[in-house]
């Protein structure tokens, strides 16, 4: 037990001391709660523009036969992973029925390099 107690804190130490800090990645740009999948909207991942003011934008369709209106809320995070403080609030749209709107937000930081979008009802 001993000894599996100290090679345990000799391979914390090495992957803590490493030089070069591991990235952390966005690997899911886009989250729907499972309500917005059953009242038929489907959303594409955000797309981030290439401008020095980073921007995304995210369309949403609506497959029903009525009006929905849908909460959003956009979070942005620099180059390692690590989040950007964003003040905006959730945000509410209405979809119009059969028909698609588009998301759109603006990160505030010039160091943005990866964006997430939280959608739900």
């Amino acid at each position: 037990m001993r000894v599996l107690c100290m090679a345990l804190l000799v391979a914390i130490g090495t992957v803590s001391c490493s030089s070069k800090p591991a990235a952390i990645t966005i690997s899911q740009p886009l989250v729907m709660g499972p309500e917005v999948l059953s009242a038929g909207i489907i959303a594409d991942a955000p797309v981030m523009n290439d401008e020095q003011a980073p921007a995304a934008t995210t369309r949403v369709y609506n497959d029903r036969d009525v009006p929905l209106t849908i909460h959003y809320r956009y979070f942005w995070y620099d180059q390692q992973g690590l989040a950007i403080p964003y003040s905006p609030m959730t945000q509410s749209i209405a979809i119009p029925a059969h028909s698609s709107s588009e998301l759109l937000s603006s990160s505030g930081s010039v160091n943005a390099r990866q964006v997430r979008i939280y959608i739900s009802l």
